[in-house]
């Protein structure tokens, strides 16, 4: 029945009784509803005030003190809904004053289950707190370290206003990347990225920074057991593994096979050998492993070694290139005659490496998401930071394949978003 027509309508005593108890445990927000009701002989005017005040009064108090017509939202939809107070959610979030872990478990599945995230860069912002951060990579090898520092610099645009960033880049050797770390060091700054090419050596220095409260965040790469917060890596050791299933199938049953790698030092260099003598030790027909060059990733020892291997070994069928540093092995084999002829598969994806894939000198190329990896590490770092959240012990990108069949949309997006596995 609409609204309007209830003027007319003279309420029974049942129904006015019904309304008076509505009305008494909504707070008594009017006191008049809460009176003791009228005789039966109460006029139908009073009746209709009752009725018409206690309809207006049930979404009112759903709303407690909200602005009309606002919903509640964040903080306080949350309090509302579990029915505690605004400074008790707050406690839960932030994980700071006496609250029960019960309560707290709650808080936080109320917050998931409505898609609250706070604000933690305003918080920090509004007490006045930055974390100063240094992140120390390689001028790189084919654009392989501009695509981390551009994840990087992406995945820390929601925090940006809680950190100050700086990027320490260095001629990769071993004594720049010493330098490097020890300049973070001695600055005290709140954290460390960085991608440790000799594990040994920055092992060291990264339980110095354990021992200082610096957390420090390997990222390409992993220095195990050096006391690192975490590392992101694209699996190295399945890196390996698929470029000798690709191998073996676009080679068939028979033929050596050989690895150029960057540098035996390197954690990911030695788990990808690693894997993919695993692997192709289990493929279909017989692939011998003949070679393996440590070229130090560098381009005039990556084009002599292989030209040196090829002369070597004139029977060789396949080669699995475990480094960004492919160019200058793709040339030894042009120079050689030997381009197409001998089926390699490289690693990440940059422009140069294009024009090989389409032609099918390359048949395959490992890409290890750098982008993906740089975001992860930053957020990982900020988490840690402003919340106390422990990341797990290592944070696996999943690598991708990338062949002649879908070139076109890594093309089209060199930044693709890779999955994350724990």
């Amino acid at each position: 029945m609409p609204l309007t027509a209830l003027h007319s309508v003279e309420l029974s005593p049942l129904l006015l009784r019904l309304f008076g108890l509505i009305a008494r445990s909504s707070d008594c927000l009017w006191p008049d509803a809460c009176q003791k009701e009228e005789s039966s002989k109460a006029p139908a005017v009073s009746s209709v005030l009752v009725l018409s005040r206690t309809i207006s009064l049930i979404p009112m108090a759903s709303k407690a003190k909200e602005p009309l017509g606002r919903p509640a939202s964040g903080i306080r939809a949350i309090a509302d809904a579990l029915g505690v107070s605004i400074a008790t959610v707050d406690r839960a979030l932030h994980q700071r004053g006496r609250i029960s872990e019960k309560t707290r478990s709650r808080v936080l599945q109320m917050a998931e289950a409505i898609g609250y995230t706070p604000n933690l860069a305003a918080r920090h912002l509004r007490l006045n707190r930055r974390f100063h951060l240094s992140v120390n990579l390689p001028i790189a090898i084919a654009s392989f370290f501009d695509f981390l520092r551009a994840g990087i610099e992406e995945g820390a645009l929601p925090f940006r206003s809680a950190l100050e960033i700086n990027f320490n880049s260095y001629v990769r050797s071993e004594e720049q990347e010493q330098k490097s770390f020890r300049a973070a060091l001695d600055a005290r700054v709140g954290g460390i990225i960085t991608a440790p090419a000799n594990t040994l050596q920055i092992a060291d220095l990264i339980r110095e920074a354990e021992s200082l409260a610096i957390p420090v965040i390997c990222v390409a790469t992993d220095a195990p057991e050096s006391g690192r917060l975490t590392a992101i890596t694209a699996h190295p050791f399945t890196c390996g593994a698929m470029a000798a299933e690709m191998l073996a199938v676009c080679m068939g049953k028979q033929g050596p096979v050989a690895i150029l790698t960057g540098d035996f030092e390197h954690f990911s260099h030695t788990e990808k050998v690693r894997g993919f003598r695993s692997s192709i030790s289990q493929a279909p027909g017989r692939h011998p492993v003949a070679a393996v060059i440590d070229a130090h990733d560098d381009f005039k020892e990556a084009y002599n070694g292989v030209r040196k291997l090829l002369r070597s070994h004139p029977e060789l069928r396949g080669l699995y290139i475990s480094t960004a540093n492919s160019l200058p092995a793709l040339a030894a084999l042009r120079d050689a005659g030997r381009l197409g002829a001998v089926s390699v598969v490289s690693t990440d994806f940059f422009p140069e490496l294009v024009s090989f894939i389409r032609d099918g000198a390359v048949k395959a190329t490992v890409y290890q998401c750098p982008e993906t990896q740089g975001s992860i590490a930053i957020r990982t770092m900020y988490r840690y930071l402003s919340e106390g959240i422990l990341p797990p012990p290592a944070i696996g990108v999943i690598p991708q394949l990338i062949v002649k069949s879908n070139l076109d949309l890594y093309v089209k997006n060199s930044a693709a978003t890779a999955p994350v596995a724990y």
